[in-house]
């Protein structure tokens, strides 16, 4: 336990000396003039001898004298031990730990003194405790903490996991789906087909949610922001939802802007795509209103309103966690009744992504307004894409398509025929190869899943296609286009570092189309540029 530190001797009773002097021996001087003077005015009339008066001054000095005598006593006995009484509560105060030496007389000091003693004994006491508590406290919260991260890792890797599993049998199941129309005129077998591809649609929503979950969890989504023109963004937008609006006989409205913003296309459009359809899925008459205004900010305002159930007040706030799922008005069944609860929790996370703030406010029973702010700029150069004479005609094409699994091999081979493409199937990098040895050329375009077995991977696989044919590994005159469901950021940093498109799975058919494409497109436009130089 601390000791209180003492005052100096000599200034102490220097600061005691002069406080005594003011406080006690200069009122009792004056006290004793006043009534000297009181006594000579009252005797000098009677005629007093001068003696007597004189007699009466020197007995008021002595007693003055003897009176600031006691009250030394009295201050160098009481007052040094109250100052010190005084000191150690102020130190009590502000949290030290004092102890004072007991007066040897006793007496209330002493009594003080040893209160004052024992109350800091039991503060030290408390403060011991408090410490000890204090530092269990902060083992159990870093303990429960790595637990809380260790849980938020191996949840990351089961939805990597458990995507991946669900991943395969879907992106079969999709390419077979998309088959059965072809040649099909019998109506009921049309109905049934339809609902075949409802169900796998809506499969495919959920999944996709369950992804974008995934993607962002392992870190592998990173914004690129660039100059996105709204009016474009927009236009896609209709068109992918146009015809479901219409067959709900509901209405889609997305106003003409001029506006541009700077952000991440790709997320933009999945944001936009999530919020539309979110709306179009909780509302069953009136319909979805996309418009923007600009803000005094600079910045520009994205508003969905729609005219659905609402949202009640308590769970406006909760939407945008993950898992969340308020749950439907009675007599709600179908589309607005499945969900998994992470659409408006991807596009909560993907706002932060872009540098964005997104709001909501609903009214129940009246609809919802779903705000978004992003950052305005000016608009940018655009080069005219080239006109094609047929876009989605990719008839004649000569594709080679890898894949270990043997029923999304045979659904590619399936569809791309019916596609009228020249097909080529693999089921690993050597048969691949063994493949082109019956092929005469280089074929137009190499699809090839990533993860291919125990063996070579998919970009082992493109690379060795390129050096058999006698070509730079890196840029070879054939298109490449990886099919994957790989979500670590490593790899999908590898994967763009080679500049090689990559499609995620599940894919759909129109989507895979308007890729293979544009693969074949981009790598005729890199065969007809020369090189000016490459390494």
């Amino acid at each position: 336990m601390q000791a209180s530190p003492s005052v100096p001797p000599r200034l102490y009773r220097a600061s005691l000396l002069r406080q005594w002097t003011l406080r006690v021996v200069v009122p009792l001087a004056l006290a004793t003039v006043v009534a000297f003077a009181l006594l000579a005015y009252a005797a000098w009339p009677e005629g007093a001898p001068p003696l007597a008066l004189w007699r009466g001054g020197l007995l008021l000095l002595a007693a003055l004298a003897w009176v600031v005598a006691l009250s030394w006593g009295i201050a160098m006995r009481v007052a040094k031990p109250l100052a010190e009484l005084t000191e150690a509560v102020e130190r009590l105060g502000c949290g030290e730990c004092v102890y004072l030496q007991p007066a040897a007389q006793g007496g209330a000091i002493a009594r003080l003194q040893a209160g004052i003693n024992q109350a800091s004994q039991a503060l030290a006491s408390a403060r011991n405790r408090m410490q000890s508590e204090l530092g269990r406290t902060s083992i159990e919260l870093a303990d429960k903490h790595a637990k809380l991260e260790a849980a938020s890792r191996a949840r990351s890797r089961l939805l990597a996991a458990a995507s991946h599993d669900l991943r395969q049998p879907l992106y079969a199941l999709t390419l077979f789906s998309s088959t059965l129309r072809a040649g099909e005129t019998d109506p009921v077998r049309l109905e049934r087909i339809r609902h075949i591809e409802e169900c796998v649609a809506s499969l495919d929503q959920l999944f996709s949610e369950l992804l974008d979950l995934s993607r962002l969890e392992a870190g592998s989504m990173r914004a690129q922001p660039v100059a996105v023109r709204l009016d474009e963004v927009f236009d896609e937008a209709s068109r992918n939802f146009r015809m479901l609006a219409e067959s709900r006989g509901l209405r889609l409205v997305l106003r003409k802007t001029d506006a541009w913003v700077y952000c991440d296309r790709t997320m933009l459009a999945r944001i936009l795509n999530n919020l539309i359809s979110n709306a179009l899925r909780y509302t069953d008459s009136g319909g979805v209103l996309v418009g923007v205004r600009h803000q005094n900010d600079g910045r520009v305002r994205i508003d969905v309103w729609d005219t659905g159930c609402g949202i009640a007040p308590e769970h406006q706030q909760r939407v945008f966690e993950e898992f969340y799922q308020v749950r439907s008005p009675a007599g709600r069944t179908g589309e607005g009744a499945r969900g998994l609860g992470l659409g408006l929790a991807t596009v909560r996370r993907l706002v932060d992504l872009i540098g964005g703030r997104i709001a909501l406010a609903s009214r129940p029973g009246k609809g919802t307004r779903v705000a978004l702010w992003l950052d305005a700029c000016a608009p940018a150069q655009r080069t005219p894409a080239p006109a094609l004479d047929m876009p989605l005609d990719i008839s004649g094409l000569r594709v080679l398509a890898i894949d270990d699994e043997p029923g999304i091999l045979q659904g590619l081979r399936t569809l791309l025929a019916e596609w009228g493409c020249d097909v080529r199937a693999a089921a690993s990098p050597a048969e691949a190869l063994e493949q082109l040895r019956g092929w005469f050329g280089p074929p137009d375009l190499v699809i090839s899943d990533l993860h291919l077995g125990d063996g070579p991977d998919g970009l082992e696989a493109l690379q060795a296609i390129a050096r058999q044919l006698g070509e730079d590994p890196h840029r070879p005159s054939f298109a490449r286009l990886l099919v994957t469901g790989e979500t670590r950021r490593d790899r999908v940093d590898a994967i763009a570092a080679r500049q090689i498109p990559v499609l995620f799975k599940p894919v759909q058919p129109p989507r895979l189309r308007e890729a293979m494409l544009a693969a074949v497109l981009a790598a005729r436009a890199r065969r007809d540029t020369p090189l000016t130089e490459h390494a």
